[in-house]
C-alpha cells in the first residue's frame, strides 16, 4: 500500500484541520470533548485535535485540557482497554469514563461536566446512520443537546489507514491481528477476508487491516 497515492488526500487532511480551527473558534477547550473509545477513527481525529490545541495555545506556558469521553457501552477487549490507557499518557488526556448507552450516558455527561458543548466524533460518511451528517451537526432533538464536530467525514476507509501509517501514529495494536472494525468484545472477530495460509508453516492467519482491499467489508466480522 502506498501511504500517500491519492492526490484527494492533502486536501481532506487540511479540510480535518480547519474544521478543528474552527471548532476552536466556537468552543473553548473546556467545552469541548473529543469521542474517544480506542477505535481507528477516533483516534485519527485525536491526533488531529491535539496537533490544533498545541498549535493554538502555543503561547502558554501550561496548555489547556484535552479532554476525551469514553463511553463504556460495550464489553470491552483489554487491548483497547490498554491502547486507551496509553493514549492518556501520550496526549495527557483529561480522559472522562461513563458506563452506560449512549444516550444515557450524554445525558449523565451534562450532570457531571456541564460546561461542555462540543464533541468532535470520529464519524464517517459511510458509518451507519450518518450519510445526512455535516462538518458540525447539532444532535437530534430527542438526544442530550451538544454539538457534534466531524473532521473526518469525507475520510475512506483508506484515508484513514493512510493518515494513521503516512504520520505513523499510534493504534490499537489489534489492527495489526485481523480485526478491521472493533466492537462488542463478545461478538468482534478478525475479518476473514484479512485471512491467509502462511506457506512455510500451514497455518491460518491473518493480514493487517490497512490491507484490506474492499473497503464495503469493512465491518464484517463485529457486531454492526
Amino acid at each position: 500500500m502506498q501511504l500517500i497515492s491519492d492526490s484527494t488526500l492533502p486536501t481532506k487532511f487540511r479540510h480535518s484541520f480547519n474544521v478543528l480551527e474552527q471548532c476552536l473558534t466556537r468552543y473553548i477547550p473546556n467545552q469541548i470533548a473529543v469521542a474517544f473509545n480506542g477505535g481507528k477513527d477516533c483516534t485519527v481525529v485525536l491526533h488531529q485535535y491535539s496537533l490544533v490545541l498545541n498549535k493554538k495555545y502555543s503561547h502558554l506556558n501550561t496548555k489547556p485540557p484535552l479532554r476525551a469521553l469514553f463511553i463504556h457501552n460495550k464489553p470491552q477487549f483489554d487491548n483497547v482497554l490498554q491502547f486507551v490507557g496509553e493514549c492518556v499518557k501520550y496526549y495527557e488526556l483529561d480522559l472522562i469514563q461513563i458506563n452506560g448507552r449512549i444516550k444515557d450516558a450524554l445525558n449523565q455527561l451534562k450532570i457531571s461536566h456541564p460546561e461542555i458543548e462540543c464533541v468532535i466524533m470520529g464519524t464517517r460518511l459511510t458509518d451507519p446512520n450518518s450519510s445526512n451528517l455535516s462538518d458540525f451537526s447539532p444532535t437530534d432533538p430527542t438526544w442530550p443537546e451538544y454539538m457534534r464536530c466531524n473532521p473526518i467525514l469525507n475520510y475512506s476507509y483508506q484515508d484513514v489507514w493512510a493518515f494513521l501509517r503516512g504520520f505513523k501514529v499510534p493504534y490499537c495494536q489489534m489492527y495489526d491481528q485481523g480485526f478491521t472494525s472493533i466492537g462488542d468484545k463478545e461478538k468482534t472477530i478478525r475479518n476473514a477476508r484479512l485471512q491467509y495460509q502462511n506457506n512455510d508453516t500451514g497455518l491460518i492467519e491473518y493480514k493487517p487491516a490497512y490491507l484490506l482491499d474492499d473497503e464495503m467489508s469493512e465491518r464484517d466480522g463485529r457486531d454492526k
